[in-house]
């Protein structure tokens, strides 16, 4: 069965506008409002919430994302159009959008954070209505919008108030993790546009959370790679980063041992007998041995490791993580590996890693 498609918050902003400056300008507000889309695809949307006041129309597109599990679906995303002195069109965001403070985002710091192509086509949706010789003024709202961003990257990226209007296509393909992968790497641009060289790598938050109370790394160095460990370090590597650290549970790094550089759990098995692999050359009994091959988690191969006094051989583990990634690199950038157990405590540290932390 195929997955639905759904529609952009850029697509809701570019119809909640022209709807909007429809009822601004010829007094009456359509039911169903057409855009077009950056993809040539044209949308028709319903029209809700529509209210024409002396100076100034506003309207809203109720946000449908299809079969996609987007935490924005079934928001109302508002325009409000006021009349301009000029003939500009002029775009900003108010109530549950998003303020950039950090930059290196396609959206400069001190703006809404209203992505470039939404931009244009709210824009060209106004235009639509009003030709090229009036103006306006437009102001996209979400009403859930500070809400919502909690659920998101935007917190984490320094988009503060709200969430972020985006799409560069206009519509929502279902299940798609080109979404995510873009907001990865924002993450990257982040810590680039600060000026930083080094950056660290993690699967997640157990990863993020260890690293920030391990060292004194700056926060915005930190980026979330989810379960794409070769797509990540090719875009440190093309963004012009010389170090990259990876830090986190040996039950995902260690995936890179067998080149499993996506580490989602549909295509990387688990990675205890890779583990298991690594140290059971040094352990000393058959007993050792057999407790190892008997347990079902790496995290229950770390306490074996632990209560037999053999957790300095994750230090070899982590060694070994650190050679895949530098051949996966071609030995371009500095390379180190930390990892860490479910409660945070570093267990293991590539021989790039300790100096890297020495500096």
């Amino acid at each position: 069965m195929s997955l639905r498609t759904g529609y952009t918050t850029g697509s809701c902003a570019a119809a909640a506008a022209k709807a909007a400056a429809m009822g601004l300008f010829y007094n009456e507000i359509p039911d169903v409002v057409e855009i077009d889309t950056p993809i040539g695809k044209r949308l028709r949307l319903q029209v809700v919430c529509k209210q024409i006041m002396d100076n100034a129309s506003e309207c809203a597109i109720q946000k449908d994302a299809g079969d996609d599990p987007d935490v924005t679906n079934g928001c109302k995303v508002f325009a409000r159009v006021e009349k301009a002195e000029n003939n500009a069109i002029e775009i900003d965001g108010g109530r549950g959008v998003g303020r950039v403070t950090k930059p290196g985002l396609q959206v400069p710091v001190g703006q809404a954070a209203i992505n470039p192509v939404p931009k244009r086509m709210i824009e060209n949706s106004v235009r639509e209505v009003i030709g090229n010789d009036k103006g306006a003024r437009v102001v996209i709202s979400v009403p859930d919008g500070e809400k919502l961003a909690e659920k998101t990257f935007n917190p984490k990226l320094g988009i503060i108030g709200g969430i972020s209007i985006i799409g560069t296509t206009g519509i929502v393909r279902p299940m798609s993790d080109e979404a995510l992968k873009t907001s990865l790497l924002c993450g990257l641009d982040i810590a680039k546009g600060l000026g930083y060289k080094d950056v660290v790598l993690v699967p997640g938050n157990l990863g993020e959370r260890a690293m920030s109370n391990f060292s004194r790394i700056a926060k915005d160095q930190i980026v979330q790679m989810s379960n794409y460990v070769g797509f990540m370090l090719n875009a440190v590597k093309e963004k012009g980063f010389e170090c990259v650290m990876l830090s986190g549970h040996p039950g995902k790094l260690a995936k890179l041992l067998r080149d499993d550089f996506n580490t989602h759990s549909s295509v990387s098995r688990p990675a205890n007998d890779i583990l298991i692999d690594s140290v059971k050359s040094s352990f000393r009994t058959q007993q050792w041995l057999n407790e190892l091959n008997d347990v079902s988690t790496v995290e229950g191969i770390l306490e074996i490791l632990y209560k037999n006094n053999a957790l300095p051989l994750m230090d070899d583990v982590a060694d070994k993580i650190e050679g895949k990634v530098r051949a996966y690199l071609n030995y371009a950038l500095y390379v180190g590996v930390i990892l860490f157990n479910m409660e945070g405590a570093a267990v293991g540290k590539s021989g790039g890693a300790k100096k890297w932390l020495m500096n």
